[in-house]
């Protein structure tokens, strides 16, 4: 799967406003001015489910615009700041379902938590982005693989590049855990030409 689909207003809103509250109305103005995409300077999707016509790509042309001028180790801490934040929106945003879900799995072993916390994100990812994103394990590892990711969408690079999905997933699981005590790291990324961009959740820190 490698379609460059359309992606709902609120999922790319979100992304909007997540760098905006890292660096500024004005800083994010730049971003999308030098993304080629100052169409949405103060022109940000509206937060509904509809698709008005900004794609996978667009999403790739901000992560590349943000890493043309923040340097690799900005943008890193930028897009995982952003991730996290788009965790915790998503959270809020369906605070009765999410608390809900909490309340079920409270006697979940520690790993059936996270696979359920993973298995749900990865399903409103799907919905939102219309792409592609599985969810495995082995005896060690969870691992969230994006097959058609959009932040490496449309460019390359010689290191992993998707941070903010890094930092969305560690905001998942900190919900589900109540707590850090893990780690997240992208061991495959479609910027490097790996296949698919793929994310370790290792439980213990």
């Amino acid at each position: 799967m490698d379609q460059d689909s359309l992606v709902a207003n609120k999922a790319f809103r979100a992304i909007l406003l997540g760098v905006e509250d890292v660096v500024g109305a004005q800083g994010l103005a730049t971003i999308l001015q030098q993304g080629g995409l100052a169409q949405f300077i103060n022109n940000y999707p509206p937060n509904d489910t509809e698709r008005n016509g900004q794609r996978l790509s667009d999403i790739g042309k901000v992560n590349r615009a943000l890493f043309d001028i923040y340097g690799a180790r900005g943008s890193r801490a930028i897009m995982q700041r952003v991730g996290r934040g788009q965790a915790k929106f998503g959270l809020e945003a369906n605070a009765a379902l999410a608390n809900a879900a909490k309340l079920a799995a409270k006697f979940f072993s520690r790993r059936h938590k996270v696979k359920f916390a993973l298995d749900t994100a990865a399903k409103a990812v799907n919905e939102q982005l219309n792409t592609h994103v599985t969810i495995s394990e082995d005896a060690q590892y969870f691992y969230y693989e994006a097959w058609n990711c959009a932040y490496c969408k449309g460019w390359t690079h010689d290191a992993s590049v998707c941070h903010a999905v890094a930092g969305f997933i560690h905001g998942i699981v900190a919900w589900a855990l109540d707590g850090d005590d893990f780690q997240v790291q992208e061991i495959s990324c479609r910027a490097k030409g790996d296949e698919l961009c793929k994310f370790r959740v290792a439980l213990e820190a």
